[in-house]
């Protein structure tokens, strides 16, 4: 896909709850992806952290499943993303931001390689 002016890159950081088995990580996933594509978006990276510690309990969760994503898409679909995310119960906490160096993702060194 070629770069469009309008378009910006995100990063997106899910935090899911630790004990989903892996067919509904891999179906919020899959979601997440076609919900991009729809908005004639695209997922450039995708990073796997898994299961980490929380500095406090949310919901009553100590641990919690990460996914981060880096994607293009134009920012009049942000909110939209926002309220779909919102809305999966699935989802501890979300955290969507511009990336100011869009140029250096996929270059930073993974910890460990996961599949979803």
């Amino acid at each position: 896909m070629a770069k469009n002016e309008n378009k910006r890159v995100y990063e997106l950081i899910i935090a899911l709850k630790p004990l989903l088995p892996d067919d509904v990580r891999k179906e919020i996933h899959k979601e997440f992806v076609d919900w991009v594509e729809s908005m004639d978006g695209e997922v450039l990276d995708v990073d796997v952290w898994g299961k980490r510690y929380l500095a406090y309990d949310i919901d009553g969760q100590s641990e919690a499943y990460y996914i981060i994503y880096n994607y293009e898409i134009a920012p009049e679909h942000i909110a939209e993303i926002r309220r779909k995310i919102q809305l999966k119960q699935e989802i501890l906490r979300h955290m969507i931001v511009e990336v100011e160096y869009p140029e250096e993702i996929g270059t930073r060194i993974k910890k460990k390689v996961i599949k979803i």
